[in-house]
């Protein structure tokens, strides 16, 4: 290890110090990286120089990555991890006098590039933000985002209920009611009338409710996970059926929605369970023994580091949640905005999902610490009666109504072979569904007009990842045609829509999308 170590740091040390002409006439293999495919890499004098340099660079950092080799398996992967950030972010394309790039940008704009990219980082730097994703300016929730038409018909301290107004004369007769993370606003499900899964979910005929997280000032709330479940989850299902005309509902959750669903169901009384005629989990995980990349922040050192900060602010700031999500992509999601808004100085295009992920939430701290803990450290979910909410023992086997989970085969976040494991936890009729696509692009922006994606559905009854999928039928297009009908199968008969929303009991109180995705509020 030390010899190899050795000679590697002699080449790069050569490689650092030779002219140009010394590196050799064949292309450095980094080229065909997005990085560095910018000509001027190939072109200037010391462009090859600096990526045979980087090149040995990363060879010594694997090297240095050897060394923890014989750590335990977790903390090798965490290891490796940031081992990996520390290579990408020395890369010679992240510094203006290493990016033969900037330097000619900057030479033909005389200078206006370095101006505008300094402008930009100087405000970054003052908010503590990542660099922009996406130009903000173009896009207002309400207006050109999250603007299918609606009411909030209920609402309290955690959340505000929407009821959309419906685009069909006939809806099902079974409500359909969407929980989605509070880790981020909701209008994920309704970004604009090309992309809404809400909209064409109108279209289709359901009568469509959905959960509106509020966003929590620092040190304003002491709500934790047992309240998300009982006052936001239970009590919407409550509040829908009623409004809806329907003793039962279909529940559709999201990731920690889901988790949060699955939690309100596993401790639901036969009476309570009633309500629910069926339930879809969108990428969401009961078994966290494989939580994906996020587990390389998920130990006790890290989560013991972290907490004098939530219990001090009383939330988990929403952009230390961007910020911890962006460094498991670094490249996509740091470095390479961080290059064309600071060193280029390069316009920042408009990218409706990019500005709805930028728009973060907090998460009060009692419950961020309760589900980091609990089940991505403990993995507790899976365990009857390890868990209790309100004197309610969790038990997921409590789901016996028919259920359907829908994971995505490039999800890092949630990986799709880890939700399979709920199979054989839940106790009812479970369907899996798998969509091509990522943790967001594979669920929930996947309109069938517009998608090219395929799915499988009608795999094997097992928890194995590989037979499942060798035993699955491959269908093209999106996921949700496929869903729409297992849904409308517990959905009921199509009755008159409703010419009014919300009822007496629950009238409207302000227009779709509501005041709550509306409010500013610090994110760090």
């Amino acid at each position: 290890m030390a010899d190899n170590l050795q000679s590697l740091f002699d080449a790069w040390v050569k490689a650092w110090s030779a002219p140009a002409s010394a590196t050799g006439a064949s292309p450095n293999p980094l080229t065909t990286d997005p990085r560095f495919k910018d000509p001027a890499w190939a072109n200037t004098p010391y462009g090859q120089s600096l990526l045979t340099w980087y090149q040995l660079a990363g060879k010594i950092a694997s090297q240095v990555g050897g060394l923890g080799a014989n750590l335990p398996a977790h903390q090798k992967r965490v290891w490796d991890f940031y081992v990996n950030y520390a290579v990408d972010a020395l890369a010679p394309s992240n510094f203006f006098w290493t990016n033969p790039q900037a330097l000619q940008k900057a030479a033909e704009t005389r200078g206006h590039s370095v101006a505008t990219g300094a402008l930009r980082m100087l405000s970054d730097l003052q908010r503590n933000a990542l660099p922009a994703s996406t130009d903000k300016a173009t896009f207002k929730v309400g207006g050109n985002l999250a603007n299918t038409p609606g009411s909030v018909v209920f609402q309290n301290e955690i959340f505000q209920l929407i009821q959309y107004t419906p685009r069909a004369a006939q809806v099902h007769a079974v409500p359909l009611l969407i929980v989605p993370p509070c880790v981020n606003k909701f209008y994920a499900f309704d970004l604009n009338e090309n992309k809404s899964m809400v909209r064409w979910l109108l279209e289709q005929g359901h009568n469509v409710f959905m959960v509106s997280w509020r966003n929590p000032h620092a040190n304003s709330t002491d709500h934790g996970w047992e309240d998300y479940v009982f006052d936001g989850v239970i009590a919407a299902v409550d509040a829908a059926c009623d409004i809806g005309k329907s003793p039962r509902l279909n529940l559709m959750a999201w990731c920690i929605g889901g988790a949060l669903s699955v939690s309100a169901l596993a401790v639901m009384t036969p009476a309570e369970k009633k309500k629910i005629a069926s339930a879809t989990f969108l990428t969401t995980l009961v078994d966290y023994s494989d939580p994906g990349d996020v587990e390389v922040f998920v130990d006790q050192q890290q989560i013991s580091a972290f907490t004098p900060r939530v219990r001090s602010r009383g939330v988990m700031p929403g952009q230390d949640l961007a910020k911890a999500m962006a460094m498991l992509h670094a490249n996509d999601s740091i470095w390479n905005f961080w290059v064309s808004n600071y060193l280029l100085g390069d316009n920042i295009p408009p990218f409706d999902v990019l500005f709805w992920n930028s728009d973060t939430a907090n998460v009060p701290g009692e419950l961020y610490q309760f589900y980091v803990e609990n089940m991505y450290w403990k993995n507790l979910l899976r365990e009857p009666g390890a868990l209790s909410l309100r004197g309610r023992k969790v038990d997921v086997g409590n789901l016996d109504m028919p259920v359907c989970f829908v994971s995505a085969t490039e999800d890092h976040i949630v990986p799709w072979k880890t939700t399979l494991a709920a199979l054989e936890l839940v106790g009812g009729e479970v369907d899996f569904m798998l969509t091509e696509g990522g943790h967001v692009s594979g669920t929930i922006i996947n309109h069938p007009a517009k998608t090219r994606k395929s799915h499988w559905v009608n795999g094997p009854k097992t928890t194995d990842p590989d037979a499942w999928l060798a035993g699955a039928e491959k269908r093209a297009g999106s996921w949700w045609t496929g869903w729409h009908d297992w849904a409308a199968a517990h959905a009921g008969k199509k009755v008159a829509a409703p010419k009014t929303l919300g009822n007496a009991q629950h009238k409207p109180i302000e227009p779709a999308p509501g005041s709550y995705v509306l409010e500013e509020v610090p994110q760090s």
